[in-house]
């Protein structure tokens, strides 16, 4: 006699499934794409004008394929119980990229770029997921209402991220959760925020959700914006990312109050999202505590006289002069990308400034781009003892940073982030201006790529787009938006894995040598 299955056994549990860590955390992903795609093609609905429709299909087209390609990879495939740590990395990594791909198609649907600027099209999305916000689109005003929106939403999706995203709402991802946020999470380490990884992604979100709601809020209130400005501009203030539906960013409001949130909006996104977990659960003097805040704020404060005094010579009051000072160096500290002054008019001191703000951004944890600050303090505190240690070679000294000793381990990787960060830089400025860029838009466009930026210097400064680096540089700044914001290792590491199959081609052949200490008898 025969068993026969329980008539209560699902479908779903039926179905076999393969082992597939990337495949089914990118359906994931997709299908999450697809939910911000359906939402913005109902903004488009309302908000648009005779161009209603196009908008419309577009996103619904986009949606349904997203959500039709994220839903059989989802289904077909399972989070293997044991995955190792390079798993994540390449799963966080493919992620981004079809969701990018993904991403440009309500631009080409909608007619913003034709087929034959597909490449452009991908630009524009891999900038907005990446919370990048360069563009190449010369008129924003020809854009509809529903792709501009959706323009803003990827910014809020990549700024904390889609995988952390994932295992906040998914119980099946809590399987190698925390080497996914790991893999995402901008900073050396991530910070758990709760002894199950599935609610330190709740609460990070919970948080962020929290401050774009505040954020949107303030931007109606007080500075006077509608719903639809308030909530587009709140996504790319919590997310650091800069987009703006207007041709002149922030500057289209002419609002000094819009200015004002903006700014208290930014550089408390450019803040550690567990420092602000914590200070809200009542513990407000850990903001005094952490060495890298106290910088971080240290350095804002003290720059903004900097720089209005280094523009004494433009032709505004000091009133505006200091506001503007202060708006532009809130927006390069924490890598947003709003404008609402050409810092490229100013003189060659305050853009030099710019330029070296650009590297470091803003705090580990946080949305922001750039090496941040807490690398940039392990490399100094590293230098220094090693000049004490060339001193007294016996001298065995641990690397603090205040009162908390730095794992060894950590050290070296944040070494090695710090020389692979430079060196991608570096080689993408010089491709870049080889391919025809003058050197100052050349370099500070890959500056500006890697740390999630935006606008650049040269002819690539907030005025401009990026539609004046040579087509064949484009690509190179793509790449290093997602070897930026992905924090160097997951993009190398899948790199590696998608090369093996030429590697093996060409006859390169790796050996794993094992190394046996010594021991005492």
């Amino acid at each position: 006699m025969t068993a026969t299955r329980a008539p209560t056994e699902s479908l779903l549990q039926r179905r076999r499934r393969y082992p597939s860590a990337a495949t089914h955390v990118t359906g994931i992903a997709l299908m999450i794409v697809a939910v911000g795609m359906a939402v913005s093609a109902v903004v488009g609905f309302i908000d648009s004008g005779d161009d209603r429709w196009t908008d419309v299909w577009a996103l619904l087209g986009s949606a349904a394929i997203s959500a039709a390609l994220g839903a059989a990879m989802w289904w077909l495939t399972e989070v293997p119980r044991r995955q190792k740590t390079s798993v994540a990395f390449t799963t966080v990594t493919w992620s981004w990229v079809a969701v990018s791909v993904v991403g440009a198609l309500p631009f080409l649907f909608a007619g913003t770029f034709d087929w034959a600027r597909v490449d452009d099209a991908l630009f524009e999305s891999i900038s907005g997921f990446t919370c990048t916000g360069s563009t190449v689109i010369g008129d924003l005003s020809t854009v509809p209402k529903g792709v501009r929106f959706f323009r803003q939403m990827s910014q809020w999706f990549g700024g904390m991220g889609l995988i952390v995203l994932a295992v906040a709402i998914l119980p099946a991802l809590k399987v190698g959760g925390l080497e996914l946020i790991a893999a995402e999470a901008p900073g050396p380490t991530p910070d758990r925020l709760a002894p199950q990884v599935r609610e330190t992604a709740k609460r990070l979100w919970i948080l962020y959700g929290g401050v774009t709601a505040v954020i949107a809020i303030a931007l109606m209130a007080v500075g006077g914006m509608d719903l639809y400005d308030g909530i587009a501009h709140a996504f790319t203030t919590a997310s650091t990312g800069g987009f703006s539906p207007y041709p002149a960013s922030a500057g289209h409001f002419q609002s000094v109050t819009v200015e004002i949130v903006l700014i208290l909006g930014m550089i408390y996104c450019g803040g550690s999202f567990a420092l602000h977990w914590q200070a809200i659960r009542g513990d407000w003097t850990v903001y005094h505590r952490v060495s890298e805040f106290r910088i971080y704020i240290a350095m804002i404060v003290i720059l903004i006289p900097v720089a209005t005094v280094l523009n004494h010579d433009l032709d505004v009051g000091l009133g505006r002069r200091a506001l503007d000072a202060a708006f532009n160096i809130a927006t390069v500290v924490t890598s947003t990308g709003f404008g609402t002054a050409d810092f490229t008019l100013w003189g060659p001191a305050s853009q030099v400034l710019l330029l070296l703000l650009m590297i470091p951004a803003g705090m580990t944890g946080s949305t922001s781009g750039g090496i941040k600050i807490l690398r940039l303090q392990v490399l100094v505190k590293y230098a220094f003892r090693e000049i004490t240690r060339a001193r007294h070679p016996r001298s065995v000294s641990a690397l603090t940073l205040g009162p908390v000793p730095v794992r060894e381990d950590v050290v070296h990787r944040t070494m090695g982030f710090i020389l692979l960060y430079l060196g991608a830089t570096f080689t993408g400025g010089a491709i870049v201006t080889a391919l025809g860029s003058d050197p100052v838009t050349g370099f500070s466009s890959a500056i500006s790529a890697t740390g999630n930026i935006g606008p650049a210097l040269g002819e690539a400064g907030p005025a401009s787009t990026f539609a004046v680096i040579p087509r064949l540089g484009r690509p190179v700044l793509m790449f290093l938006m997602l070897f930026g914001r992905l924090e160097v290792f997951p993009t190398i590491i899948a790199t590696m894995v998608a090369l093996r199959p030429v590697q093996r081609a060409v006859g390169v052949r790796y050996r794993r040598v094992a190394i046996r200490r010594s021991l005492p008898e």
